[in-house]
């Protein structure tokens, strides 16, 4: 074949599997194949999509509150849920010297919650309806991300991240 005919068959090649997957793509649309995040209900919801996270309680709003106001050195305890694939809440404010405790709840599928800047810190890896709670000093300022260290680092990249404002 010359390379007039090679590259002819090549572009047919490309509209075609661009041509299956925009079909595919729209079809799993319509069925709710590529569905927006949902609440998850049963123990037979599929963790590996994303869902949308309840709401914060009134408790965890007192906390994260607490933890923002002016305040000398205190201790904080703060609730954060996780599931697929997200923390509530996501984002913690705590001033410098704070002790601060953390207790995750896990309400779907498998996860933890990572602190690499403090020196590696992180819940049990826990199942869903499990709580591990990790304690440390936020001793500098700063942003610092904490992350589900599950699946190799794929929770993370689908946004299972929040973050914890030290000033």
């Amino acid at each position: 074949m010359d390379k007039k005919t090679v590259l002819l068959i090549s572009i047919i090649v490309v509209l075609a599997v661009a041509l299956v997957y925009s079909v595919s793509a729209r079809n799993n649309a319509k069925t709710g194949g590529t569905s927006s995040a949902v609440q998850p209900t049963a123990m037979t919801d599929n963790f590996m999509k994303p869902h949308i996270p309840a709401e914060l309680t009134d408790s965890q709003k007192a906390e994260l509150k607490a933890g923002a106001a002016d305040h000398s050195a205190t201790s904080l305890t703060f609730d954060v849920t996780g599931g697929s694939f997200y923390f509530a809440p996501n984002e913690i404010k705590v001033k410098q010297g704070d002790k601060v405790t953390i207790i995750f709840h896990n309400v779907g599928g498998t996860h933890n919650l990572t602190f690499t800047d403090f020196g590696g810190l992180a819940t049990k890896t826990i199942q869903r309806g499990q709580s591990d709670t990790i304690e440390f000093t936020a001793d500098k300022k700063g942003t610092y991300e904490f992350y589900c260290g599950v699946g190799g680092g794929f929770h993370r990249m689908m946004s299972q991240i929040g973050v914890l404002l030290v000033s």
